[in-house]
């Protein structure tokens, strides 16, 4: 051990280091109190031993000033107090000032031994109290799976920020982070890889960073981020905008590849804003409220909240407790909208638009609920019910005589990842007694680019029953061409958002032209979406697109309205 000995007789102080030198210690004499002071300070002895009657400082006193040092420290060295006598009074004096064994002159060196292997033990005892003390905090606030804080200490943490905001007047931002389509991840490929997943992406946040910066798991797929000392909100956005990139880029998982997105809600304190949340409670909701609108305008994004977003928060409240009882109540409907050969106006095949009928609200589009319907864990029920519900139409077109007809049945990507699927479709078309050739299934590019190598399987086994694979919103994805190639598909649909601008942006009408011309050497459909004018009609058959769809040719069409234009379109079918 490291002994530091304080004594102001040269004798004593002689007699005890060398003893305790033949013992095999490290000794430190000093004469009087206050450098016992300084040399506890600099040398980090192990054990001190103190005279209690020294000139100018007196061991008690020495005591007392090296104890309040071990409280800074959270630490604790075994005083021992060396005295010519030892009584009641001068054993209570001992134990105020933090002594823990006394030692009488003249003393044995068996004494002096047993005395310090006693305090060893009482040493090394404190030592691992404080080491697993110190363990037990590090758990209590820390997420063991990714080794960030977690939410216990970022309510904590947040509470003083903000305090420390209002206070200083400082500003501070604070990011809440929603991953996209994770619960899809951890149910197909296991919670064994989803833990993977969040590993990586704990790691890629904290790469977006400063040491200064506070980042916390929150729990599942949630974390958030507080942001101090900003200049202005343009640090917040490049902060956020980084984020989104890095977290937007693919990941290996063993032997998957795949690729999730991140939405970000972003609630501020700055001093003299109207916008000013001081309370942490507050604050958190308000992230938390942006973070959902992200997800609702198409996630993959960062939002600011604001008071008007606040109010629209209730309302989504609402409206998904609504949607909860609207399946129960069978509140949703089919509807249908016709895709036709551009130059015949021919029928070739029928979307069907699953809507919803509010009692108070009236039809909300699919656009509107299917995210909460995800978001809920509805979207499996609903989109069973839909099949199920077009087949039984469709038998019902069949036996009307009617076979001139597929339907293009819209599937979100969390059933592409199903190994089941495939079985239950089969099952659903043998029970309405449906061809596989009279469906096909509307995919988007983004969920096949997101999770191809799971997905194509999946693809793979629907082609095999015999049903029609429709790519939609083509063109908006990354690498279109190569993952097209490796899948199934029997036509592509391509984004409206081209189609629109197809006549005032060379661009836009040069992607239109390539995929109508890949499409035809692949020798599959090319669907133009969203044709609303005449001059986009004549501009697609000019490019030489065979089918499109939108509110020019058709609106969106109830059971009796399609049912008596198929009838209308077989009568014409018999007469050519």
């Amino acid at each position: 051990m490291k002994i530091l000995v304080a004594d102001d007789s040269r004798t004593t102080l002689a007699l005890i280091t060398e003893s305790l030198k033949k013992m095999g210690h490290i000794v430190i004499p000093v004469n009087d109190g206050f450098k016992a002071i300084e040399a506890y300070k600099t040398q980090n002895p192990d054990l001190i031993i103190l005279d209690v009657i020294m000139e100018g400082m007196d061991g008690f006193e020495c005591a007392k000033r090296i104890r309040s040092i071990d409280k800074e420290n959270e630490d604790w060295i075994p005083v021992i107090f060396l005295s010519g006598a030892v009584d009641d009074e001068n054993i209570a004096k001992g134990i105020d000032a933090g002594g823990d064994d006394y030692l009488t002159k003249p003393f044995s060196e068996l004494t002096l031994a047993s005395k310090i292997k006693a305090m060893q033990r009482i040493s090394d005892m404190r030592k691992k109290l404080y080491k697993t003390t110190q363990q037990l905090k590090i758990l209590s606030s820390t997420d063991p799976l990714t080794g960030l804080n977690n939410r216990l200490k970022f309510e904590n943490t947040l509470r003083i920020k903000t305090t420390e905001a209002r206070n200083n007047n400082k500003a501070i931002a604070l990011l809440f982070l929603d991953l996209d389509n994770f619960k899809t991840i951890n149910d197909t490929l296991g919670h064994q890889m989803g833990d993977l997943l969040l590993q990586q992406v704990a790691d890629r946040l904290k790469s977006c960073l400063k040491s200064k910066d506070y980042i916390a798991r929150l729990g599942g797929d949630e974390f958030a981020i507080i942001l101090e000392d900003l200049q202005n909100m343009k640090m917040v956005n490049e902060i956020a905008q980084k984020m989104i990139y890095i977290i937007d880029q693919p990941y290996k998982l063993e032997n998957d590849q795949v690729t999730v997105g991140a939405s970000i809600g972003i609630a501020y304190y700055l001093p003299k804003s109207d916008e000013t949340i001081t309370e942490s409670e507050s604050l958190l909701m308000n992230a938390d409220i942006a973070m959902y609108h992200a997800k609702e305008v198409g996630r993959n994004n960062y939002q600011f909240y604001t008071k008007e977003l606040h109010a629209k928060h209730h309302e989504q409240v609402d409206l998904k407790n609504s949607l909860k009882h609207a399946v129960k109540k069978n509140e949703l409907f089919i509807k249908y909208q016709p895709v036709f050969d551009l130059n015949t106006k021919k029928i070739q095949r029928i979307e069907a638009l699953v809507h919803w009928l509010h009692p108070k609200l009236g039809i909300i589009p699919a656009a509107v609920f299917v995210p909460m319907a995800e978001e809920l864990g509805l979207i499996d029920e609903i989109e069973k019910n839909v099949i199920e519900q077009v087949c039984r139409e469709a038998s019902k077109w069949l036996s009307a005589g009617l076979t001139h007809f597929k339907i293009s049945i819209n599937i979100s990507p969390r059933e592409l990842l199903k190994k089941e699927f495939p079985i239950n479709i089969l099952k659903i078309l043998e029970e309405t007694h449906i061809p596989a050739s009279c469906i096909e299934f509307e995919i988007t590019e983004t969920s096949v680019l997101t999770y191809c190598e799971l997905s194509q399987e999946i693809i793979n086994k629907i082609h095999e029953i015999g049903i029609g694979i429709v790519l939609d919103d083509f063109g908006t994805g990354f690498s279109s061409i190569t993952h097209l190639k490796k899948l199934p598909i029997n036509g592509v649909k391509i984004d409206k958002v081209f189609i629109n601008d197809a006549l005032l942006d060379s661009n836009s009408k040069m992607i239109v032209k390539s995929i109508i011309s890949f499409c035809k050497n692949l020798q599959i459909d090319a669907i133009a979406e969203g044709i609303e004018t005449e001059d986009q009609l004549k501009l697609l058959i000019q490019l030489g697109c065979p089918q499109g769809q939108g509110y020019l040719l058709s609106n969106i069409l109830n059971n009796e309205e399609i049912t008596a234009l198929l009838k209308k379109e077989e009568v014409v079918n018999e007469l050519s």
